[in-house]
């Protein structure tokens, strides 16, 4: 099977110029400036780090694969004590036959153990088969179109422990490019009025979103308090609550502009060894601040990463609310250097125009539900799955989980949270969730 991959796969038209770079400049020097000013101190290495500086590799062979992405292979390259006591580097490709990653990051100490860090991290990706079924909860599974996009993104995160490490503030600003060369027909009869508006307002508004050269800045904070013993691994017990906000502004237009507003909640509640109920509930908004409309691949996403049993990339629009209990267990301790733990779940999710507005605390299990009234009711689903990881690391590897939904049965990936302090940025993850 060929899996094509070269340099020419993430294909850029550098028509911005000396502005894009001057911003490119200035992030690069932030942190460098703020990663001088985090002083080294003991316990902040990385687990398994050597005591010398050195390098070795990593494999990714479950991180490669899904029906969208098609057949890969990943690898990595880590460097310890990179510039710095107890600094981390870390580059990562992932070529696979419909999309290929590369990552590199940099972090001046462990976000687990320092009080104080910076995390520098880039993400180049190209891929032919980005889905679009149509924005809001009425899509329909025959509008699915297949949409070919590049995109990069340079990103400054600096974080600072405080209150014996339950909270956590991290400011960050960031610069992102896209390119999309083969975009969502609006004429297709398969989509709905509100997505064929969109993506004609997209292109008539010329304001880059779907043009060669499309470049924004992101600033934002995020802030993160977790009640959650320390060494706890798995976590069992306590209250993990995260806010975000962030401002987005295209450079290459002078009319598309939103900010980003994430929300979430999960408690944790101990029922005897590691056994443990999870429930979260989250909520994401996005509202545009001036004439344009926020992108579709910009906005948040309702699918199989989020919620198993819906289709990868099922839902977008520009709010998204998701509620969810997981039961979790543990089935297997080998060499007490893995750890294997199954799951069971129930979920109730949907996204929405404006969540605040349009959300309804009611269910439909109906595939196809009507969306014409003033409240949007939740759709459900069902899970059971099973987490392969490190006994030492609290975010699994490998988490695999059997979905149903009222559209069907589906077998997808997912992650219950996304880790503010992740080093490497997710390989195949086409948009921000």
């Amino acid at each position: 099977m060929h899996m094509p991959f070269s340099v020419s796969s993430f294909r850029w038209d550098a028509t911005s110029s000396s502005r894009v770079g001057s911003w490119v400049t200035w992030l690069v020097v932030l942190g460098a400036m703020c990663g001088l000013s985090v002083s080294p101190a003991a316990g902040q290495g990385f687990p398994g780090a050597p005591s010398e500086p050195g390098v070795n590799g990593r494999l990714y062979p479950f991180d490669t694969w899904s029906p969208r992405v098609g057949a890969g292979v990943g690898a990595g390259l880590v460097v310890h004590h990179a510039g710095r006591r107890h600094a981390q580097a870390l580059f990562t490709v992932a070529p696979a036959r419909h999309e290929q990653v590369a990552t590199a990051a940099w972090a001046s100490a462990n976000p687990q153990q320092a009080r104080q860090y910076v995390l520098i991290s880039a993400r180049g990706l190209h891929t032919n088969r980005d889905w679009f079924y149509g924005l809001g909860p009425g899509s329909s599974l025959d509008a699915r179109q297949s949409i070919e996009r590049s995109s990069a993104r340079l990103r400054i995160r600096a974080g600072q422990q405080m209150l014996g490490q339950r909270v956590l503030l991290q400011p960050h600003v960031g610069l992102s490019m896209h390119r999309v060369d083969r975009v969502p027909d609006p004429s297709s009869s398969a989509l709905n009025a509100g997505s064929r508006r969109h993506l004609q307002q997209l292109a008539s508004d010329q304001t880059g979103p779907l043009a060669p050269g499309y470049t924004g800045l992101h600033v934002g904070v995020d802030v993160q308090y977790d009640t959650r013993p320390q060494g706890d691994t798995p976590p069992t017990r306590g209250l993990l609550l995260e806010a975000g906000w962030t401002r987005t502004v295209a450079l290459t237009s002078s009319v598309l502009q939103y900010d980003r507003v994430d929300l979430g909640a999960y408690g944790f509640v101990p029922l005897g060894g590691t056994h443990h109920l999870v429930g979260g509930l989250s909520v994401a908004h996005t509202v545009a601040r001036r004439r344009a409309s926020v992108p579709y691949y910009q906005r948040p996403l309702l699918g199989g990463a989020r919620v198993p049993g819906w289709a990868r990339h099922r839902f977008v629009d520009s709010s998204r609310l998701i509620g969810r209990l997981l039961y979790r267990f543990p089935l297997a301790r080998p060499l007490s250097v893995l750890r294997v733990d199954g799951h069971l779940g129930i979920h109730a999710a949907s996204v929405y125009d404006n969540v605040f507005t349009d959300a309804a605390l009611a269910l439909t299990f109906d595939e196809s539900p009507s969306t014409g009234g003033s409240s949007v009711p939740l759709r459900p689903a069902a899970s059971v799955g099973v987490q392969l990881g490190l006994s030492f690391r609290e975010v699994p590897a490998v988490d695999l989980a059997l979905g149903l939904s009222p559209e069907g049965v589906t077998g997808v990936r997912f992650t219950l949270r996304q880790d503010l302090q992740a080093l490497r940025p997710a390989h195949h993850q086409l948009r921000r969730r």
